[in-house]
Order: structure tokens, then sequence, then C-alpha cells
């Protein structure tokens, strides 16, 4: 149940970085930058929505089992934490491969589109462990 909650977590900071694309206010949504990491310097949505399941479902993972040990007090705003250091290594990764040698250098305002993403991504998750996992209400 971690891992559906945490891919499907994906969708809402997809929904947010692609509507600041739309604004002109990034270059990349998550899903279409996540995509290049598998095609290089063809950005395509449903790739990049099928590797964000795989590392969402992985994060949702790895969270639940931690929330023994950091607790369920404040689970939210542990949930956004979690989903920057999730985005920290993926930028690596990205910035490493394939940003430079086969697509143009971004601006910096896509790097914040993403890290907005990933926060809004982390919240949906807090929001969806305390519904479905622990049957909690947020007050």
């Amino acid at each position: 149940m971690a891992a559906l909650l945490g891919a499907l977590s994906t969708i809402a900071g997809e929904i947010v970085t692609r509507a600041l694309v739309f604004f002109g206010i990034g270059k990349y949504s998550i899903y279409n930058l996540d995509s290049l990491l598998v095609t290089f310097n063809r950005p395509t949505p449903i790739l990049g929505l099928i590797v964000n399941f795989i590392v969402g479902g992985s994060v949702g993972v790895i969270l639940y089992y931690k929330i023994k040990q950091i607790g369920l007090d404040y689970l939210v705003i542990k949930s956004a934490c979690v989903g920057i250091l999730a985005w920290a290594p993926l930028e690596f990764a990205f910035t490493v491969t394939v940003e430079g040698k086969y697509i143009e250098l971004r601006p910096i305002s896509d790097y914040y589109v993403q890290i907005l993403g990933a926060i809004i991504f982390g919240i949906t998750m807090g929001i969806l462990f305390n519904k479905y996992l622990f049957k909690r209400t947020i007050s």
C-alpha cells in the first residue's frame, strides 16, 4: 500500500510542474525530465510516469519503514523533506548524465520548479499516508 501511495503521489507533483511549464516558468515537467534518464534527448511523459512510479513507490516504502524510527508526528512536513531528499540524487544523476551532453543547460527557474514538484509529492504522500495507512485526520 505504501508503494501505491508513493507512486500516486507523483501525479500531484506532475500536475504542479506541468502547470508551471505551461506558464513559462520552467522548461520540463517532472515526468518529462525523468524520462530523459532513459531516452537522453527525447522527453516523453509516459516513460517519465513509469520512472516516477518506480521511484515514488520506492520512496513510499522507505518512508513507511522509517516512520517507526522518526514517528508519526508532523508526518506531512517529514514527508515533504523526504520528497526533497529523494529529488536531490535524481537531479544529480540527471545533471551528470544528460544535461549539457544531450540537451542544453536548463534555466535556474527549472530547478525551482522541480524542487516545488518534489515538495508537492512529499506533502501529498504524507496526507495519503495519514489518511489511508495510519487512519489519522489532519487537523
